[in-house]
């Protein structure tokens, strides 16, 4: 996959190396991001899966946390930043967490909880339809996820496994409550790509 945009990996904790590395092997150089420099340089950023209230809390320190939100905002006629956010990076999106203190960055109209599908060992893999992604099932992988209770009507429903949203976008913001990046399908990364390619399109 040939692509002028630059993608990102927020690079703080958590599974970093394997997003890293799936879009080295669509043919991207991705950049790691530690801070606001790094963040100059990316047309998308991806939020990995990790513990969520240490990426939180890193984010502030860092002073990434605002910058981020001000970057993901859609005005002024300046393309935004595109987010994609896995797991964690899928809590620290939404504007309400039911089990965790605030320290998110509020930026999708969704409500979610964390490791509502278990511990550790409650860890599973699933084929999915994904009509966005085509025919063939994606291998999602679930650890720890979160799960995903509501959303507004601005956000729109792309996925979903027992019938709770497991993949959403809104507008240039993504979530995904899987692991797309432990697989070796690349069809979400390859989404989120042409998601940040178009919104890069924009005056």
């Amino acid at each position: 996959m040939i692509s002028k945009i630059t993608i990102g990996v927020l690079d703080i904790q958590g599974s970093v190396e394997e997003h890293l590395e799936m879009l080295k092997k669509i043919g991207l150089v991705p950049v790691a991001v530690k801070n606001k420099d790094d963040l100059d340089k990316v047309d998308g950023l991806i939020m990995p899966g990790g513990e969520s209230t240490v990426i939180g809390k890193l984010l502030k320190r860092y002073g990434l946390d605002e910058e981020i939100k001000k970057r993901a905002e859609l005005k002024n006629g300046l393309r935004p930043l595109t987010i994609w956010g896995t797991c964690a990076g899928a809590i620290l999106m939404a504007k309400e967490v039911l089990n965790q203190k605030p320290q998110n960055l509020e930026l999708m109209d969704i409500s979610i909880s964390r490791n509502a599908y278990g511990r550790q060992v409650d860890s599973f893999k699933t084929g999915l339809k994904i009509k966005i992604l085509g025919e063939k099932p994606f291998p999602a992988i679930f650890i720890r996820a979160p799960q995903i209770n509501k959303a507004s009507l601005k956000a729109k429903t792309l996925a979903e496994y027992g019938g709770k949203p497991i993949m959403i976008q809104q507008n240039n913001l993504l979530v995904t409550t899987f692991h797309p990046e432990l697989t070796t399908d690349s069809r979400v990364h390859e989404y989120f790509i042409k998601m940040t390619e178009f919104y890069a399109s924009k005056k």
